[in-house]
């Protein structure tokens, strides 16, 4: 910019948050920057991840119906063997089991992984969990090998591996080292992209998953992942970030001890806020927040497994089937996440504060700085008036929270339409329509993630992320096993379809759960509990 007779001309030093904006650039501006590192890693795990998913179920149905002709008379004429209302119920319990077992490991997971990131960084913490999977996926191939019920113990014990080592932690690395990397307006906008990331490594996971399982055999799966397990371990300890950029705040305000462990649980409490008048309230929205989200999981989390149970034992999907449904469903997730949701937060936040934002720039006056020697006001002591400097402006917040707050609302109700009419399906065709339809409601945990970490401090933001991620692990425990007891209580009586009607009930009461959090007022400011001991309390 040209300079004229207002332009100082002494600039001032650079800043610490200039020098944050400049290393936030330099980390999201190229191609190969620590940002795009970060989202390659997460499309990597995720791949190798879904190329076990679809085989898991087809594995437990062929364990599930060797077991029953085990005690019964062998199957005699034509069609499929395994088609039968006690082998899907069997397998729709056996797999809620072995996901109730994940997703408990997961929780736990959470807190060891988040210890990990404070006391290693996010680098060695990431191998952990890279490491770990894969002597997780070596353990199921001895379960695909041996098969039968001893098949179906050996997968379900081992996951306990997963309480040192899992998805949900790998998962939390890659969020707390992300979020760190951009400026806060460009927060839930970069959590989208790296949910996007990881939809697409899920997505192509789920095809090659299901097309190694019937071109070659259905150990080959997991075969493949373990192997790609390695590569994603050597790809952690070479180009993963060594480091956070708020590290030396976090050490300054937590510890590493055990309040450390549990540091996610206290987020998610009341706190306290000072108005303008100096008046302090007592704010909610934390709670509400992580219920409303909590319900929501629980909703929607069975969706994918209750898609794919359905569709085998109502349309007889194979593993190729089944490929294709959760390879369309993760990859419309994933381009919508990466590519839609971004632009939908940007617009929308300026739709949402566009006239609230328009009428404070009429009402702030300009800046006036002196430029002629009348201009200045007349100093005691003989001193020459200074030509003012302005400071460069510091890395504004996000002013976009109450529109993320708004999508994640609508999300669920979006999410509970699609639900409910997927209960309706008649035909294959039907179940592949609302699997295609169902990510276009998935951008609701960026966007929680988003406005969770705008409301706490700073250094508290990776343990908000642990917070949010502990609340829908929590809810991915529950629902796989409620759930797959009502799937299969339902199709013993020859109704599964009326699953789909409870998921959608249980969205809505998310979506009214979120209509009580709401933002602290404007200009507030947050304070800790010892800082209001001698101030009037109020309850908001």
């Amino acid at each position: 910019m040209a300079a004229d007779e207002s332009t100082p001309l002494l600039q001032n030093g650079p800043t610490p948050e200039s020098v944050k904006t400049t290393e936030v650039t330099k980390a999201t501006g190229t191609a190969l920057g620590p940002a795009n590192r970060i989202l390659l890693a997460g499309f990597l795990m995720s791949f190798t991840l879904g190329i076990t998913q679809v085989p898991i179920i087809y594995v437990f149905r062929l364990m599930e119906c060797d077991v029953f002709y085990s005690h019964n008379p062998p199957f005699e004429g034509p069609g499929d063997r395994c088609h039968r209302r006690e082998i899907n119920a069997g397998t729709a319990t056996q797999v809620s089991i072995v996901g109730m077992s994940t997703s408990f490991s997961g929780v736990l997971n959470l807190f060891v992984c988040g210890y990990f990131i404070k006391l290693w960084g996010p680098r060695w913490a990431f191998v952990s969990q890279t490491a770990l999977l894969g002597l997780r996926v070596s353990s199921q191939i001895i379960g695909v090998t041996v098969g039968g019920r001893r098949g179906e113990l050996i997968f379900q014990a081992f996951q306990a591996i997963g309480i040192i080592g899992g998805p949900r932690g790998y998962q939390l690395v890659l969020n707390t080292a992300v979020s760190e990397l951009v400026v806060a307006k460009d927060r839930t906008a970069v959590f989208g992209r790296l949910q996007g990331s990881i939809m697409l490594g899920t997505a192509f996971g789920f095809l090659l998953g299901g097309v190694l399982g019937d071109v070659y055999n259905i150990r080959r799966p997991f075969e493949v992942a373990f192997f790609l397990y390695v590569a994603s371990t050597i790809y952690g300890a070479l180009f993963m970030p060594t480091k956070t950029g708020n590290e030396a705040t976090n050490q300054k305000q937590s510890n590493r001890g055990i309040s450390a462990f549990f540091a996610p649980v206290k987020i998610i409490v009341p706190h306290k806020y000072r108005l303008e008048s100096g008046k302090v309230i007592k704010n909610y929205s934390l709670i509400f927040l992580a219920l409303g989200i909590f319900l929501g999981v629980f909703a929607s989390g069975y969706a994918p497994i209750l898609l794919q149970m359905y569709a085998t034992s109502e349309f007889n999907f194979g593993t190729t089937e089944n490929g294709y449904l959760m390879f369309g469903n993760s990859a419309i997730r994933g381009v919508f996440l990466l590519f839609m949701f971004p632009k939908i937060i940007a617009v929308g936040r300026i739709w949402f504060n566009g006239t609230q934002c328009s009428i404070e720039t009429r009402e702030e006056p300009e800046s006036h700085i002196p430029i002629n020697p009348e201009e200045f006001e007349a100093v005691e002591g003989g001193e020459v008036p200074q030509e003012p400097v302005q400071a460069p402006a510091p890395d504004e917040e996000d002013s976009g929270t109450g529109f993320d707050l708004f999508f994640v609302r609508w999300s669920l109700v979006i999410d509970s339409l699609v639900t409910f009419f997927a209960g309706f399906s008649t035909d294959g065709w039907q179940v592949y329509l609302a699997g295609f339809l169902l990510p276009f409601a998935s951008g609701s945990a960026p966007a929680a993630k988003g406005v969770m970490t705008e409301l706490c401090p700073p250094h508290l933001r990776p343990d908000a992320i642990s917070a949010i991620t502990l609340v829908e692990s929590t809810a991915t425990l529950l629902t796989q096993g409620l759930f797959g007891l009502i799937f299969a209580a339902f199709s013993e009586v020859g109704r599964p379809s009326l699953t789909f009607f409870c998921n959608a009930g249980f969205a809505v009461i998310g979506f009214s759960v979120l209509f009580m959090a709401y933002l602290p007022p404007e200009n507030s400011k947050r304070i800790n509990e010892d800082d209001s001991e001698t101030e009037t309390e109020v309850e908001n």
